[in-house]
């Protein structure tokens, strides 16, 4: 064989598998040439995005990073030659303003979202959550809390609390507290809004909402309220129960258990439970009266709260407290009170008193002493005599509280009284001058029960001085303000003088009767005394020009008129 010929290969078999070559081991890639770095950079100065450079280049876009990466080219610079990417029009855009507004009042998205869809709203919850969270991101820091979290069996606890409002109702501010109890494993709630926090108004609501649950759980969860705890004793805190919680939960066939002094956690789903009342219901929310304000809410925890999907159990609360019903305990045959007694003393009037509100009664409870049960948002007044409910209603709004309030059914067995019957006098002036009204009025405005006598003088100057000049004058004078007979009298006179003759208008009423009383009586004459100046029997005969009332002789030559001797005679 020649030494220039290669040696032969082996002949393989036809359907023998082609022979398999070794992978090569993966090498770093090296140090690029400085001609492919001179145009990659300038490929980034031409704002070429890395995916783009490493394509043209044939690079991975790690070593383009890298090589940008020591170049300080990392970034996009600014000054941008092609024209920024159109923003597109967002669903939030025509409701910004009304966004803006419920996120200032500190509302919760989920009611944002329902009151956005009344309005027209057809977006999504994400992105209005998105804008939502942005909004108040400045106003309202992130909390930091934790706490053990634990959960009850069904039908096993309730919790109750008290909450206090300020609210708007028929346009005034006032202060309510609002009495919530939880089932604590379906979630169901109860929430009724209250005047005060009594404890006759504590057992009424928690009656209320067992009646609502149709049953009561077996543990019933409160906190140190006056009206369910008095006090704590002893060094574990025992606490002592009032008298009147404590009967009418027993009744039930509940227990009572208080959260510890300072541990709000323990009753945190009845917390949690406000925090959602007022952001989801309360806020920015106004209602004409207390009722509008509980059938609103009534509303709410039918159409919202009890039938949206609760966010730790994530079940529909009313779905789960179907399950729990037959679990609850049935009410006690003989239902504890809870409300107030009182004795009252109902007025000769029927007239009674209750929290600073007079009443009327029936007419047949004048005078006795009759018993008040004190509801939360009524009373009901008891007949001694049969011990049955004589009246029950509800109270007065507080815009009407202090007035009496009457109803005419009780007034009616009372005689009713005969109005003033309005002088015949001031009738007929009336009548023959119909626009004198209110200088009539004026005068018994005026001059109260000596008002007829004016109206009298009046009648009397119309028949002296004709209806034409009286009328003329009494206008002047009521166009005047003034409210006098005599002004217009006055008036008559200087616009009308009478002639001499005519006499001047005698007075009317009472002194018109003493003046005719006193004409009646004997002027009497002084000659009745004439024998007190009788000397030795002689009487004293007076002078032919003595004075007629006093018997003085006038003198010829007292030109004067003076007065001369008395001349009795010897």
């Amino acid at each position: 064989m020649d030494e220039d010929t290669p040696p032969s290969t082996p002949a393989q078999p036809e359907d023998s598998p082609p022979p398999t070559r070794p992978t090569p081991p993966r090498r770093r890639p090296g140090p690029l040439e400085p001609e492919t770095v001179e145009r990659l950079l300038a490929l980034r100065r031409e704002e070429r995005s890395t995916r783009e450079i490493a394509q043209r280049l044939q690079l991975g876009r790690k070593v383009v990073r890298r090589i940008l990466q020591e170049a300080g080219l990392t970034e996009v610079p600014t000054d941008r030659s092609r024209p920024p990417r159109p923003a597109t029009a967002s669903k939030l855009d025509p409701f910004r303003l009304a966004i803006e507004e419920r996120v200032a009042k500190d509302l919760t998205t989920e009611r944002i979202l329902r009151e956005l869809r009344e309005l027209g709203y057809t977006g999504g919850r994400s992105i209005l959550g998105r804008l939502v969270r942005q909004l108040r991101a400045a106003t309202r820091p992130a909390k930091q809390r934790a706490w053990r979290r634990f959960e009850t069996p069904p039908g096993e606890e309730i919790q109750v609390d008290w909450s206090p409002y300020t609210v708007e109702l028929g346009g005034r501010a006032v202060r309510v507290v609002a009495f919530a109890a939880l089932l604590c494993w379906s979630r169901k709630l109860h929430v009724r809004f209250y005047l005060d926090e009594r404890t006759a108004t504590l057992l009424q609501a928690l009656d209320a909402a067992y009646a609502d649950f149709g049953g009561a759980a077996r543990r019933v969860v409160v906190d140190n309220m006056r009206t369910a705890v008095l006090v704590r004793h002893g060094s574990d805190g025992r606490p002592i129960w009032n008298p009147r919680f404590l009967a009418f939960v027993e009744a039930w066939g509940v227990t009572p258990r208080a959260c510890k002094v300072r541990d709000p956690n323990r009753k945190g789903k009845d917390e949690r439970t406000f925090w959602y009342l007022e952001t989801s219901f309360v806020r920015g929310s106004v209602w004409a009266s207390l009722d509008e304000l509980n059938e609103r809410v009534r509303e709410w925890l039918d159409q919202v709260a009890n039938v949206r999907v609760h966010g730790t159990t994530r079940r529909v609360p009313d779905e789960a407290w179907r399950e729990e019903r037959p679990l609850l305990l049935a009410p006690p045959a003989l239902r504890p009170i809870a409300y107030d007694e009182e004795p009252r003393q109902v007025g000769d009037d029927a007239v009674i008193s209750v929290r600073g509100t007079a009443y009327t009664v029936p007419a047949a409870l004048a005078g006795l002493t009759v018993v008040v049960r004190l509801h939360a948002d009524r009373f009901e007044v008891l007949d001694p005599r049969t011990s049955e409910v004589a009246l029950g209603r509800a109270y007065v709004p507080d815009a009407e509280k202090g007035r009496l309030v009457i109803d005419p059914a009780h007034l009616a067995p009372f005689p009713a009284r005969r109005s003033p019957r309005r002088p015949r006098a001031e009738d007929e002036l009336l009548r023959r001058f119909p626009s004198l009204g209110p200088l009539v009025d004026g005068l018994r405005r005026r001059f109260s029960a000596l008002a007829h006598v004016h109206l009298g003088r009046l009648a009397r100057l119309a028949e002296r001085y004709g209806d034409a000049a009286f009328l003329a004058a009494a206008t002047r004078v009521q166009e005047l303000g003034r409210h006098d007979a005599t002004d217009v009298e006055h008036l008559l006179e200087r616009q009308h003088p009478l002639p001499p003759e005519h006499e001047p208008i005698p007075p009317a009423g009472a002194a018109a009767r003493a003046l005719a009383a006193l004409g009646d009586v004997d002027p009497g004459s002084l000659d009745d005394y004439a024998e007190l100046d009788r000397a030795d029997g002689v009487a004293a005969q007076p002078g032919p020009e003595a004075d007629e009332a006093t018997g003085a002789e006038v003198t010829a030559d007292d030109d004067e008129g003076s007065a001369g001797e008395v001349g009795h005679g010897a």
